[in-house]
């Protein structure tokens, strides 16, 4: 009950978010106006590394990659395709979201995104509202909605989930966060940084993670940018394209024999998942 009144008060939260950002005017550190929701179509392409380990499972090599590409939609509005695939604890996942948004790169970004994970014992379909808000050099970013935890043995579970993020940029081309994630019964606390080499549409990111059940995740690698305008990383964020999301989603759905849990998809207690 404390859990599902949590992720219900971050869905509410997710709405206050956009709704502050329809009302606010703030201006970003190098962003100009006008702009529309996408400059022009662009995308980027990510991979990385790193570690992964979890009560009752044995640590081990993580990796993970994703692509994401979008579209202006007139000026006002944008859509992007995320596709994203990992590995952590020899299971290997596949994912794909959707992003339909409004966005004024000077203020905020208001849309929809949805999408589905696939593991190898269960099936993750999530869909709900998406905002950012935009104050200068910090950076308020939230996704909350509905989820359905779809088991290869039958069983399924509708709940919810939130995903949110505050970040800051030091400098234009170099952004640090915090943040976390509510994914069904799984609750955990992030942080990160992106740094953007100078001149080249490339960066080095780093993101760690600890949650429910001692998961701890520490990945980094690369993300390679391409299409519209060379830029700043902020301007990117803003402009370009939004955070590919099918990377928030990937969960652990526990082996089916002990009642450890998992991460985002780990099923209710006593029942093991």
């Amino acid at each position: 009950m404390i859990r599902k009144r949590a992720w219900l008060s971050g869905v509410a939260l997710t709405g206050t978010v956009a709704i502050t950002a329809f009302g606010g005017t703030a201006f970003a550190a190098d962003v100009s106006a006008p702009e529309c929701a996408v400059s022009s179509v662009n995308g980027k392409i990510e991979a990385g590394g790193g570690y992964a380990d979890m009560k009752d499972e044995n640590g081990d090599f993580a990796w993970e990659a994703g692509g994401s590409l979008s579209f202006p939609l007139g000026c006002m509005f944008g859509f992007q395709a995320d596709l994203g695939v990992t590995d952590r604890f020899g299971d290997t996942q596949f994912g794909g979201i959707g992003h339909f948004f409004a966005r004024d790169p000077e203020s905020y970004l208001i849309g929809i995104a949805g999408g589905a994970v696939d593991g190898d014992d269960a099936t993750l379909y999530a869909v709900g509202p998406e905002a950012e808000l935009y104050l200068g050099n910090f950076s308020l970013e939230a996704w909350g909605g509905y989820v359905n935890v779809d088991r290869d043995d039958g069983d399924g579970k509708d709940s919810g989930f939130l995903i949110g993020d505050a970040a800051y940029y030091i400098t234009d081309d170099f952004r640090v966060s915090v943040g976390g994630r509510i994914i069904d019964d799984y609750e955990g606390v992030r942080a990160g940084f992106e740094y953007q080499f100078g001149g080249m549409p490339m960066s080095l990111y780093s993101n760690a993670e600890y949650g429910d059940n001692d998961y701890l995740a520490v990945l980094g690698g690369l993300k390679f940018y391409f299409g519209g305008e060379d830029k700043t990383l902020i301007r990117r964020h803003r402009e370009d394209d939004p955070r590919n999301r099918a990377l928030d989603l990937f969960f652990k759905s526990g082996n089916g024999d002990n009642d450890s849990g998992g991460y985002g998809g780990g099923g209710e207690e006593p029942p093991p998942t």
